[in-house]
């Protein structure tokens, strides 16, 4: 056993720290950076920090790596070429997929240099300047708008694409500016099914995903892609956002339910619209939808009106009858969706014999901002 062990930490000097037992399978190429922590204290960035200054011998290096500040065992000389810089202004960027939960969770750059053991990486250096990582991230941001489906417009326009949530920006160093050094992200996902989700999420009705924007992030020509995966089941809803110092700077709430709605008014399954204004109003069956392709803040602070005007007025709620109407206004943030621009909203409508309908958005302090009414014919 003891001739085992040393001849393995012999082949793996100078990194016999990420040592393995031989009842683990270190002979599958990538399998243990797979599944277990390599190099978690990051030793093998003095290894990298040497391949750069041997790389670049006249030149000063901006470079980003979390966590020890391996330069500091260094000659004094080697270490006064290194400048410890932002991930987002760094020449090279040390990734952290020596931990297994990143490795998961990360896209797959271009890999400028990396240090092997059991044929998995324990550190890797990427060149966000360089022609490969910047052809890479060109394409992945052109492919996302091009093939993408869009589902909000915010600080970041939202994608879903190849089970990914991506994010892209055209200018990305602005939207961070002041953000601290690592400045994080938050990604609430709400199933369609709450049996969905991991046991230990259920009591709260959504699964939290939030990560660190330098873990999931690309910079390059000013631009910026963040990948991160998404759950294989249904999802019902996406909150997302920037999050610093405990308070969003931006969010965006998105309905995928709505994305289904839109679709079916779009093909026509939801008929003509039964009045048309600001929104087009939409009746088939129980069910009334509004629609805007284009709306704007306005359309989403204006409280909407929504009066149902029985055949029968015994068949109103006791509370309503004085009035002759079943009052069912609501705000466009209980039960509208902005999707990519397009506002939609569908409410169920009450069982009974419906004669007419009132409807529209008014703002606070009086004054309509449209109104419409029309008999419910369904």
């Amino acid at each position: 056993g003891l001739m085992t062990t040393l001849t393995a930490m012999a082949a793996l000097h100078p990194h016999q720290q990420v040592y393995f037992n031989a009842l683990v399978d270190a002979k599958t190429p990538g399998a243990l950076g797979e599944r277990y922590d390599m190099d978690y204290w990051q030793i093998a960035h003095r290894q990298s920090l040497e391949y750069l200054l041997a790389r670049y011998p006249d030149d000063t290096l901006r470079v980003f790596y979390p966590g020890n500040d391996n330069k500091l065992i260094l000659p004094k000389n080697d270490r006064e070429r290194i400048v410890h810089a932002r991930y987002i202004n760094a020449d090279f960027y040390f990734d952290r997929r020596h931990q297994h939960h990143y490795w998961r969770d990360a896209p797959d750059p271009p890999i400028f240099h990396s240090v092997q053991a059991y044929g998995s990486g324990i550190a890797h250096i990427l060149a966000p300047n360089s022609a490969a990582y910047i052809d890479f991230y060109r394409a992945v941001y052109e492919d996302v708008e091009a093939n993408g489906t869009l589902l909000a417009r915010a600080a970041f326009d939202i994608y879903v694409h190849n089970g990914e949530l991506r994010y892209i920006s055209a200018s990305c160093a602005s939207l961070l500016a002041g953000s601290g050094p690592n400045p994080g992200m938050f990604l609430r996902i709400t199933p369609a099914d709450p049996a969905d989700l991991p046991t230990d999420r259920r009591e709260f009705g959504f699964e939290d995903m939030d990560f660190w924007i330098r873990e999931r992030a690309a910079f390059f020509e000013g631009r910026c892609v963040i990948r991160s995966p998404l759950p294989d089941y249904p999802i019902a809803r996406i909150s997302t956002g920037h999050h610093f110092k405990g308070e969003a700077r931006w969010r965006a709430d998105i309905d995928l339910a709505a994305r289904a709605l839109y679709e079916r008014i779009a093909a026509g399954r939801y008929g003509q619209p039964v009045a048309q204004s600001d929104f087009d109003v939409y009746l088939d069956g129980d069910s009334l939808a509004y629609l805007k392709e284009n709306c704007d803040q306005r359309d989403l602070d204006g409280r909407f009106l929504l009066h149902i005007i029985p055949d029968d007025p015994a068949d109103l709620p006791a509370d309503s009858r004085e009035y002759g109407f079943e009052n069912m206004n609501f705000r466009f943030a209980d039960h509208g969706a902005d999707i990519g621009g397009k506002c939609v909203i569908e409410r169920e409508l009450p069982g009974y014999a419906i004669g007419r309908i009132r409807t529209g958005q008014f703002v606070s302090g009086g004054g309509w901002l449209w109104s419409a009414e029309f008999p419910a014919a369904r």
